[in-house]
């Protein structure tokens, strides 16, 4: 790798995005969605039955929400959708 590389992952690493997408790949769903999940029992069965890939996919759209609201809003759609047994409306 050139030095210009090592330095973009010096860069990430301090910033956090080389590892934003860790606990996406090992499924761990945030504690501010699993709230809102376990609050609606369709919603939170439904997220459950879904396979990795789609669990995956909802997760990283949350994950890389930059602000509050937006991370809220996607926590409140999620949640809405899934209580109606559908994905997020990106996803479908």
């Amino acid at each position: 790798m050139t030095d210009a590389g090592y330095l973009r992952v010096d860069i990430a690493t301090q910033n956090g995005s080389w590892t934003i997408l860790d606990f996406v790949d090992q499924l761990i769903i945030p504690v501010d969605l699993n709230t809102e999940l376990k609050s609606n029992s369709v919603a939170g069965e439904f997220f459950e039955s879904l396979s990795k890939s789609p669990k995956k996919a909802i997760l990283q759209w949350l994950v890389l929400a930059r602000r509050t609201e937006t991370r809220q809003r996607r926590i409140a759609e999620i949640v809405k959708r899934a209580a109606q047994k559908l994905k997020p409306k990106h996803l479908s």
